[in-house]
């Protein structure tokens, strides 16, 4: 029995009760309870490995390091133990018959043991050299996906096929429109007839939205997708996305309205809390394909926003974007390409306009880009109330939520473009047939009232949040080594008013009326991604974590300058607990801390010095004047209900902090784009945001982050790839060997930087690779392998050209390069096809078959 191991699989008859319910299942039976679903067929059941498929692998840390470990603990032949913090508590010790194919978790270890209330979990082995992405269950190609709907549409009259392409449930009032109690946010209603289950969408992104105030509570608080994607692991997203897609089944809903993979431009913007690209079009490509299959493979059909080019809440619904043409395909549009490459089976069109035209009746946005060139084979729905101008022929095929009749559906569009009606159905029925809504389905609105008061949440859900904020928290500065809390320390100060800040419910009566309803806190951002529910605050966190260490706590909890310093005085050292928060509709006025945090902070390091702390709870890139005066600094980007047990675990050093920056900490507001109020938004910018800007300065780099120990990095080299990665068809690889030097076990983030020949006309070195490693204990090591395909290797010029020449280097962050490798490939002979102005419209398979003829070539 050996352990190159990722997932842990456990035989039935060692496991608990609680631990055999933790299973896949999970999804379709443990969520659904006892309500009876309609009859759409038999109920889909995820993809079971097969024996030869079971691939288990452990990345943990060693029991040996474990503050009650001793010899005596475990049997000898003990592979995985469940610890406990507490020394007369038992272990849970399990051997090899913990890889049996029979009872497949699919959860992380560490969130399985929390799950059965021990601290963690651990390895008799030498942990895990390499980490592997969970089995998913498999779905139906777009080619079969298609036929099928193909086959229903000759089933369909005219109406049942308009039924599909138009939203309801919303119903006008006096002031705007309201929803029904216990409609989802958008609706299609049931063709029971021909078996086709309603379309139940529900918000957002980071979790089921609470739109109705006994909602909170019922569902988990996540971590924002900005946090999540502060994880750098494409797997630590696969797990989040399905659990999130298992709530949203759990709760009748079958469409969620995300992922947000918008790049962002605009600092300031509202919603960067919502996206998960932060400042990369890269780093947003790896992260958006992971949440895609991991959301869709739970029978929950995604819908990847905004296309395009929603990079400001200022005059979103006025505002038209001009971009140009290399800086759409180079920066913008690489996360919606990785989501189609996944599978995803929407897309939601934004409100602003895109060259004079509003993005859902953009006819050149939709069909000749995201359906042609992009090769889009699901279906383009509009935001809420974002159809403006005629739009069906146009290429849109949902209007949502269905009060645009006129400018959609009217009766001479359906009447004069019937093959227009039966490409729409079909798209969306297509949609539908891929990820197996039609068995999957659990309720119509308004029959759905049981399936909304659900509780979703679990004990493995709660530790998975915990561990995804745990693993997002960046640690920006770490003087003399401040963190982690040392255990001389006696006193802590807990200082600040967001220490202590609850969660805020925008539901009720003033829901979509006034200021309130975007309007977000330091746990979920505002608006239609905001998540209301029970949090854990810096201050609960942090006390309970001290009294196990015997300190105690003095807390301010407050923004009173004169009694924060006061507090600081007492104390051996103090922590600041600052935040800003944002929401949908309104971008922020500037990038300063709220509730005079900078002030606070001032003060509290006028007396502590650098044994101050610096915890900050913020919606995205913020301003840092004090940096100097302070020893750690830490931010977690709105880290949902468990909030303070991530920053206990990290403070206290019971995880070593391995989450990077999404984005670039700008020195001034000056280092950063605002927000504009002029009717033409022209990105004149081009390629030049965040790290890609040399003439601005960072208070702390894109892709920034410490951890409690060192590593050493080997030269890096360019490599035949190995067989693993031939599935992304790479051009070549390159290698580097990283060794943990320090003490502490822990991660690290290697990342790969490209810098083009002048010709390719991008201003600095472009992050085209990155690896989260599995935690190294120390003088341990491991290889990291970073493939590189064609398009990797390609820069926009009239089409996609790829380099002859390149230097790779391997950074730790856009601003640190630790060593750099000259890539020289064949000429090429060949580009893709010429496009015309403003953006590509060759059609998708030309594309692909020119892409693959430069591919031959460069071999």
């Amino acid at each position: 029995f050996s352990l190159p191991i990722q997932r842990v699989f456990l035989l039935s008859h060692f496991a608990s009760p609680t631990f055999q319910a933790m299973s896949w299942l999970l999804a379709t039976a443990a969520l659904v309870g006892a309500v009876p679903a309609p009859n759409f067929g038999a109920v889909w059941q995820p993809h079971a490995p097969e024996a030869d498929e079971l691939v288990v692998a452990i990345d943990l840390d060693l029991c040996s390091n474990k503050a009650t470990f001793t010899n005596s603990r475990c049997p000898s032949d003990t592979r995985v133990a469940c610890w406990a913090s507490n020394s007369t508590v038992d272990w849970w010790c399990m051997g090899k018959a913990m890889a049996g194919p029979r009872a497949a978790s699919g959860l992380p270890w560490d969130v399985a043991c929390v799950a059965e209330s021990y601290a963690g979990a651990c390895t008799y082995g030498t942990g895990a050299r390499e980490r592997h992405s969970p089995l998913l269950p498999k779905l139906l190609s777009w080619e079969d996906a298609i036929s099928k709907a193909e086959d229903t549409l000759k089933l369909m009259s005219q109406e049942q096929k308009t039924s599909l392409l138009q939203g309801s449930g919303w119903e006008p009032t006096r002031w705007w429109f309201d929803l029904p109690k216990y409609f989802y946010v958008g609706n299609t209603p049931a063709i029971p007839e021909i078996g086709l289950p309603s379309l139940n969408m529900q918000d957002a992104t980071d979790g089921f939205r609470t739109y109705w105030t006994e909602l909170s509570g019922t569902v988990t608080v996540w971590p924002s997708i900005l946090a999540i994607a502060a994880t750098w692991d494409p797997i630590a997203v696969q797990d989040f996305a399905v659990a999130v897609g298992q709530e949203f089944r759990g709760k009748g809903a079958n469409v969620i309205l995300g992922p947000g993979v918008q790049v962002q431009r605009v600092a300031r913007c509202g919603r960067s809390f919502e996206y998960l690209a932060g400042d990369d079009p890269y780093l947003g490509s790896e992260l958006s394909r992971a949440y895609v299959k991991g959301v869709q493979s739970q029978g929950v059909l995604a819908i990847v926003k905004h296309w395009v080019f929603n990079s400001q809440e200022t005059r979103r619904g006025e505002e038209n974007s001009v971009v140009d043409n290399k800086t759409a395909h180079e920066l913008y549009f690489p996360p919606f390409v990785a989501a189609i490459e996944a599978g995803v089976g929407g897309a939601m069109c934004s409100y602003n306009k895109v060259d004079g035209q509003y993005s859902c009746s953009n006819s050149y946005i939709l069909n000749d880009v995201l359906k042609g060139e992009l090769g889009f084979h699901g279906f383009v729905q509009s935001d809420w109330w974002a159809v403006h101008e005629p739009s069906f022929v146009q290429g849109l095929d949902q209007e949502m939520p269905g009060q645009a009749s006129e400018l959609f559906l009217s009766p001479s569009n359906t009447s004069q473009h019937p093959e227009r009606v039966d490409e729409a159905a079909t798209r969306i029925l297509a949609a539908m047939y891929k990820v197996n809504l039609h068995e999957s389905s659990s309720c119509s609105p308004p029959n759905c009232s049981e399936w909304f008061v659900r509780d979703v949440t679990d004990a493995s859900h709660k530790a998975l949040t915990k561990s995804l904020a745990t693993d997002s928290i960046v640690l920006l500065k770490n003087e003399e080594s401040m963190l982690p809390i040392s255990k001389s320390v006696k006193k802590i100060a807990i200082i600040g008013s967001v220490a202590d800040s609850g969660s805020y419910d925008p539901a009720g009566a003033t829901q979509g009326l006034g200021m309130s309803w975007f309007s977000g806190d330091y746990y979920s951002g505002g608006g239609s991604g905001h998540l209301t529910g029970n949090v854990t605050s810096a201050l609960q966190g942090l006390s309970a974590r001290a009294a196990l260490e015997g300190m105690e706590v003095i807390a301010s909890a407050s923004d009173n300058l004169t009694a924060a310093e006061e507090a600081a005085r007492q104390a051996d050292l103090a922590i600041v607990v600052v935040g800003a928060t944002s929401g949908e509709s309104v971008d922020r006025p500037n990038l300063t801390l709220e509730r005079q945090g900078d002030d606070l902070i001032a003060a509290v390091a006028a007396i502590s010095g650098t044994k101050t702390i610096v915890l900050m709870q913020i919606c995205g890139a913020v301003l840092m004047p004090w940096r100097g005066s302070v020893g750690s600094i830490l931010s977690l980007f709105l880290g949902g209900e468990a909030t303070g047990e991530a920053w206990a675990a990290v403070v206290f050093g019971d995880v070593s902090p391995s989450g990077r920056l999404p984005l670039m900490m700008p020195e001034t507001e000056a280092d950063s784009i605002p927000p504009s109020s002029e009717d033409n938004v022209v990105y004149s910018e081009g390629l030049a945001t965040s790290y890609r800007n040399t003439s601005w300065k960072a208070a702390y780099p894109f892709g920034h982050g410490l951890s409690y120990s060192q590593f050493r990095y080997s030269t890096p080299e360019v490599v035949e790839c190995p067989y693993k990665h031939f599935t992304s068809s790479p051009v070549l690889c390159i290698k580097s060997t990283v060794e943990n030097i320090g003490s502490r076990p822990s991660r690290t983030v290697p990342q790969l930087y490209l810098e083009f020949p002048p010709e390719a006309e991008q201003p600095v070195a472009i992050l085209k690779g990155f690896q989260k490693t599995a935690i190294l204990q120390p003088e341990d090591s491991a290889e990291v392998v970073f493939p590189l395909t064609e398009r990797d290797l390609s820069f926009w010029k009239g089409g996609w050209k790829r380099v002859n020449r390149a230097t790779a280097h391997l950074a730790l962050s856009s601003a640190n390069f630790l060593g750099s490798v000259l890539i020289e490939l064949p000429e090429q002979t060949t580009t893709t096809a010429p496009s015309p102005p403003l953006s590509l419209s060759h059609s998708w398979k030309a594309a692909l078959l020119t892409l693959f003829g430069a591919y031959v070539l460069a071999l």
